[in-house]
């Protein structure tokens, strides 16, 4: 189980090698990690001229290219480009010519061998260039309920699960007066813009929440509007919202809550990069 993360700043983390999740050609910033399946979330810095031809893996990997491009086979994706593959998936090579930074979510343990099993025909492997797409694929909110002025881009929905990956995104003065949570994790990377939460403080581009379920915060609100890249782990999306309306406070203090090993990199950044 991955502890509660709400949140934390990607850009304060260090870089570290990537062996640790079987990529020891790249930089890796690990945002939450689950000690007993492996399953992980990290942000990965793919060199110039990277290539490589990577065994199957024993999990499914999700991609959100933040910056520069990646080559899979002859399908190429460039910024806010996604990808999925299922586990077990045959990938063909896959490189970067000039570099590449992904947020990247590993199912389970990266670096373990594959299962003896053939990936299931139900979780198909996905890739799409979204920046070349402009305002195609994207709909008023479907997941929990419309809410004036957000739209969403639906990236992935696992067929037997209902997990879902997301783009969310809100046209400034969008705010909720109320806190809420979730059934299920609600995992969050803040793309663009500013998401004030009078607990937590203002989540401005690259940060990161691990939102465990039955974990209130709230309320929440955006002068500027924002972009994030949202996923249900364990279920679909969902909201539980309370029902007393609290002011939006814009100034809302940096106050996280985060497990211990990120408890010395907590401090407030506002930058126009989201790494």
């Amino acid at each position: 189980m991955r502890p509660h993360t709400m949140f934390i700043q990607s850009q304060v983390l260090p870089w570290e090698r990537g062996d640790r999740l079987g990529r020891p050609e790249t930089s890796i910033k690990l945002l939450s990690h689950d000690v007993e399946t492996g399953a992980a979330t990290a942000l990965i810095r793919y060199p110039a001229g990277f290539a490589c031809s990577p065994e199957p893996l024993a999990c499914a990997e999700e991609i959100l290219l933040l910056d520069g491009s990646l080559q899979f086979g002859a399908a190429a994706l460039h910024n806010l480009g996604y990808a999925r593959f299922p586990e077990n998936h045959e990938h063909d090579q896959f490189a970067s010519a000039g570099g590449a930074v992904t947020l990247t979510m590993f199912s389970a343990d990266p670096a373990a061998a594959p299962l003896a099993v053939t990936a299931s025909a139900t979780d198909p492997v996905l890739l799409s260039d979204l920046g070349s797409q402009g305002l195609e694929g994207w709909v008023e909110n479907p997941y929990t309920r419309y809410l004036m002025g957000t739209g969403v881009r639906p990236l992935f929905e696992h067929p037997d699960t209902g997990e879902i990956s997301i783009l969310y995104s809100a046209l400034p003065f969008r705010y909720m007066e109320k806190r809420w949570s979730h059934p299920e994790v609600q995992e969050m990377y803040v793309l663009a813009g500013s998401y004030v939460i009078n607990d937590v403080g203002n989540m401005a581009p690259g940060a990161y929440a691990w939102w465990q379920s039955g974990r209130y915060h709230g309320p929440y609100g955006s002068r500027t509007g924002f972009m994030m890249f949202i996923r249900s782990v364990g279920g679909p999306l969902a909201n539980l919202i309370e029902p007393e309306r609290i002011p939006v406070d814009y100034d809302a203090p940096y106050k996280p809550v985060l497990p211990e090993h990120l408890q010395r990199y907590a401090r407030p950044l506002a930058t126009a990069r989201s790494w």
